[in-house]
């Protein structure tokens, strides 16, 4: 690979670009990688990454190393990049994380979150209960991008923040991929929803059982897409 093309852990320059164009490139890149677009193992160059996303260089540089700090990208120094593989032992590691860390911002965002914002979370769970009718896969995982940046935001808590976002992505990729196969779109929405419902009424209570619900299912679809199917298909 020429060296023009070697991805390196580099800052930016200083009023290179705008904020949310850097925003914006980590959005697309990373969904992008999340439906598949860019696959599992796959090796990428900073080059390929501006071109495939039609971002300049200075945001999509700032995309790579967020891309890398969650977990969807490797940096390898005079190589380039690779789409990380999946990883099943990571699946359920992750999940103990959000089995502790979602539970407190879902509690904090219920506990702190602006009526504004409880508005919004309203408006959220009415969209999953929709999708729990439509099984549109595509809405859901926008909505749950979505719900997932107002929690983290309402929580008012960087800290859980930054641990909950260095999986997320991850999370929400293992669930697209394989969710055609494995999932259920219809109790995914509706555990989602009634998440956002709780955070919205302001009951820390009922965020705590509804994210705990989420990672139930999560943790039994991961077990199904492995080949464990006992608990998933008891009934």
């Amino acid at each position: 690979m020429p060296a023009g093309n070697e991805i390196r852990n580099i800052p930016d320059a200083p009023m290179q670009e705008a904020p949310h164009l850097k925003d914006e490139a980590f959005r697309d890149l990373e969904r992008m990688i999340v439906y598949g677009q860019l696959e599992p193992g796959h090796w990428v160059s900073e080059t390929d990454l501006v071109e495939i996303s039609g971002h300049t260089r200075a945001p999509v540089r700032s995309a790579i190393q967020r891309l890398a700090d969650g977990g969807l990208l490797k940096i390898v120094p005079r190589r380039g990049a690779q789409i990380c593989p999946i990883d099943y032992t990571e699946q359920f590691r992750l999940l103990e994380l959000r089995r502790v860390v979602e539970v407190l911002v879902a509690r904090s965002a219920a506990k702190r979150a602006t009526l504004p914002q409880r508005e919004k979370f309203r408006q959220i769970s009415k969209g999953f209960r929709e999708v729990a009718v439509t099984r549109d896969q595509k809405i859901m995982t926008e909505l749950d991008s979505e719900c997932f940046s107002l929690l983290t935001l309402a929580s008012d808590n960087r800290f859980a923040a930054r641990a909950l976002t260095s999986v997320k992505g991850l999370s929400r990729r293992f669930w697209v991929l394989n969710q055609e196969r494995h999932g259920d779109v219809v109790r995914m929405a509706e555990a989602h929803a009634a998440v956002a419902e709780a955070v919205s009424e302001g009951d820390e209570a009922a965020a705590e059982r509804a994210v705990c619900a989420v990672i139930d299912y999560v943790e039994e679809f991961t077990l199904e897409v492995v080949g464990f199917s006992r608990t998933i298909n008891a009934s």
